[in-house]
């Protein structure tokens, strides 16, 4: 019995860090036919949401990097909905020089899903554009999106946000590589079209499909589900792009990583039932095999860890086995004492980060649990008051 739980739980793990993206490449060797329809003559009205807190030194860049785009000038319009923010930042947007910029106050704050709520309801335009206030997008990301939506079947595209050259550090580099990884991914599963999760950074939804968020519901993680249950396709477009600064290292990772992982846990309950209600199989086996088996990584690497440690002296694998995850484990603390110190990491950031974003899993999973999703956040670079205490 020890011996199954031992290998059940390296399968899975496995499987879902290994496996599922080989299976994904097998199933998807064959691109998706495209529909043979004409461009529009006029490209879909694109409004711009910003939910924004206190980015007095971020906003003016990203109002920049969206009126400047390569699209049509009257077809483009930002909303930026301020949560109550205290920085300045209602006074940079009000004063911005152009008139396709709306400013929408929300007061008192009531968090990100409530503030974009307030944007779409303000929005004029036929394909909503999400993003955050400090990815700054390629000059023709907004393009690139917009124009999978001459396609009648699809709900919402993707892009991916990247990392900036500017500090980070070890950070940077392990979350560009991630990035890399999480493009395979969704890819593969554009071809499949349903997505296991938008890129907050930068995505596109059909006006049609939006339906107002409750106060603790992610919305790059539920739009993909909605735009399935609706009949629609989620693409992935890997040109249109964002840079943003990274993480300043594994302490704010991992405290965004539990509430981001919080937050799916509690849009996964709520929602999987409907899909597979609705015969979205598909769909259902792209969610549990891309995100909730990724959530259960430290649960499954306590459970590995603590049956290959019953098992030994049964054999030179288990031997083998135990001595892998010792040194895995080893590194990861050198990579933790070397950040602590200062230093830099280099290859010893992979093996530190990937344990400290399974950890998250668990602290994810306790946190949903005891006190559920919350709906306030802050923006990257700072710490909320509920992260914390957490």
């Amino acid at each position: 019995m020890t011996a199954l739980v031992f290998w059940g739980a390296v399968l899975l793990l496995a499987y879902a860090w290994v496996g599922y993206p080989l299976l994904l490449g097998v199933v998807t060797r064959r691109p998706r036919r495209a529909l043979r329809r004409p461009a529009a003559a006029t490209p879909p009205h694109v409004s711009v949401i910003v939910a924004a807190f206190n980015e007095a030194g971020c906003v003016a860049d990203k109002l920049r990097s969206t009126l400047t785009q390569r699209y049509p000038w009257s077809r483009l319009e930002v909303v930026v909905v301020s949560d109550g923010s205290t920085d300045g930042t209602d006074e940079i947007v009000a004063a911005y020089p152009d008139p396709r910029v709306r400013l929408i106050r929300q007061e008192p704050r009531a968090g990100k899903s409530l503030a974009l709520n307030r944007g779409v309801a303000a929005a004029r335009g036929d394909v909503l554009v999400f993003t955050d206030a400090n990815a700054l997008f390629a000059e023709d990301a907004l393009a690139r999106l917009a124009a999978h939506f001459d396609d009648p079947r699809v709900g919402l595209v993707s892009g991916q946000g990247l990392y900036g050259a500017t500090g980070g550090g070890d950070a940077r580099a392990v979350a560009n590589g991630y990035v890399r990884y999480e493009a395979f991914l969704r890819s593969a599963e554009g071809r499949l079209g349903f997505l296991a999760g938008a890129d907050g950074a930068i995505y596109a939804l059909r006006r049609s499909l939006y339906r107002e968020l409750h106060g603790a519901e992610v919305n790059d993680l539920q739009h993909p589900i909605l735009a399935a249950l609706a009949g629609f396709r989620s693409d992935f477009e890997p040109a249109a792009v964002t840079l943003e600064p990274p993480s300043r290292g594994g302490a704010q990772e991992f405290r965004r990583h539990v509430r981001i992982i919080a937050q799916g846990i509690h849009l996964t309950r709520r929602w999987l039932p409907g899909l597979l209600a609705a015969r979205r199989y598909r769909a259902a086996w792209i969610l549990l095999s891309h995100r909730a088996l990724r959530w259960a990584s430290a649960v499954l690497l306590t459970v590995a860890f603590v049956s290959n440690l019953a098992l030994l002296g049964h054999g030179a694998p288990y031997a083998l086995a135990f001595g892998g995850q010792v040194a895995f484990y080893a590194l990861a603390v050198a990579g933790w004492l070397g950040e602590r110190a200062g230093r830099r990491l280099g290859r010893l950031a992979v093996p530190y980060y990937f344990c400290l974003v399974s950890a998250a899993g668990l602290g994810g999973l306790v946190r949903s649990w005891r006190s559920g999703a919350e709906a306030v956040w802050a923006p990257a670079g700072r710490v909320s008051a509920e992260e914390r205490a957490a």
